[in-house]
């Protein structure tokens, strides 16, 4: 269904990419080199890329329950899972599986303990103190899998009658989501965990992707929210949000390591509207450059498979018999992840067209707001 909105596929591939050369300490790197202006850096960091598969996450799910409601006047929560489950767990429960065998033959890897919050799902409540960096991407997939357990049943029982209290319910959300990071780094909780990944801080940025999904979808704001969004105007304000870095310089904590993400992730969401509403634009057209669209359909795949092959940054230590060099891991990446999706990955996709809703999803009208 997704893949009918065009532009998409080429942002994950954006997305995927700041994420690999993140992790393979090119900017880094360029840095040090003083061949990259340090005010770049958020615009292109893998934080970023993450950034954005949580807004496009949020975004299209919410689309999609919306469409299910239109048709159904209800929302099956078990088909919702069920299709989730089809998508995520297969790839992800393979990657720990192949980093336990890993683990059994070199134990300087990992942990078990670091091993068990990856495996329940957790890896964004763990202690710094048993953080590994061979799963610490994984991180991120709890707080979609986190945020999913809960949203479609919000969604079901607000959507219909109580819509406005759903808009209110996320924005609140989404706003107070920084709020509550600052306050726990005030805390002293920031120092044995990574406060900013916790779901319901982190999950503000899927929060915003659904915000703009139903702004979007719903009848009373359709029409407001694409005069909005569809203007050029929406698009500079996008990128003028996005880049925040270039022009908020002050030493304010709050601004370079909250307020700043918070800022460009609004930029995320709102240049994802415009491009719902502007699907023969150039920009769209330069997103579907095949190669870059390719990324991004297999972007799941190259994100699990980089920090197999990668780790979460360049450096090895003494001794260390995994991951290979940046090189080699480089190659593996670029060999198993087109593999893992045309013979694992997509077996499992196919499945989920059995708990479809509705064969009408397939056929999404793109841009055009409800009657």
């Amino acid at each position: 269904m997704h893949r009918t909105i065009k532009g998409l596929d080429g942002i994950r591939g954006l997305a995927v990419i700041a994420v690999v050369l993140t992790h393979l300490g090119v900017f880094g790197a360029l840095l040090d080199l003083k061949l990259l202006p340090p005010a770049l850096m958020p615009m292109i960091h893998g934080g970023t890329g993450v950034q954005a598969f949580f807004v496009l996450s949020g975004f299209l799910i919410t689309t999609l329950l919306i469409k299910e409601y239109n048709n159904t006047g209800s929302i099956s929560i078990r088909h919702f899972i069920l299709r989730r489950t089809l998508r995520i767990f297969p790839l992800y429960i393979l990657f720990l599986i192949v980093v336990t065998l890993l683990h059994l033959v070199a134990p300087n890897i990992t942990t078990w303990d670091s091993l068990f919050y990856a495996y329940i799902y957790s890896y964004n409540f763990i202690p710094t103190g048993i953080y590994t960096s061979l799963i610490g991407h994984t991180w991120s997939l709890a707080v979609e899998e986190h945020f999913y357990l809960v949203w479609p049943t919000v969604f079901l029982l607000l959507f219909g009658q109580y819509r406005l209290a759903l808009l209110g319910l996320v924005l609140t959300f989404i706003v107070s989501a920084p709020l509550l990071q600052l306050y726990l780094v005030r805390t002293g909780l920031a120092a044995g965990y990574f406060v900013g990944r916790w779901t319901f801080i982190a999950g503000y940025a899927i929060a915003l992707g659904c915000l703009a999904a139903i702004l979007i979808g719903s009848q009373q704001t359709a029409q407001p929210a694409r005069r909005f969004a569809e203007h050029p105007a929406s698009l500079a304000f996008a990128a003028l949000l996005y880049a925040n870095s270039l022009y908020l310089t002050g030493d304010s904590w709050f601004l370079q390591n909250i307020g700043g993400n918070f800022l460009r992730t609004i930029g995320i969401a709102l240049a994802l509207a415009w491009l719902y509403f502007n699907q023969g634009s150039r920009l769209v057209s330069a997103l579907e450059f095949p190669p870059l669209k390719y990324i991004g359909l297999i972007s799941y795949g190259i994100y699990m498979y980089q920090g197999l092959f990668l780790d979460t940054g360049p450096e090895r230590i003494p001794g260390q018999i995994w991951p290979p060099g940046p090189g080699v891991g480089l190659l593996l990446l670029v060999l198993v992840a087109p593999l893992s999706y045309q013979y694992f990955e997509k077996p499992f996709l196919r499945l989920k067209s059995r708990y479809s809703p509705s064969k009408a999803e397939a056929n999404l009208a793109i841009g055009k707001a409800p009657a």
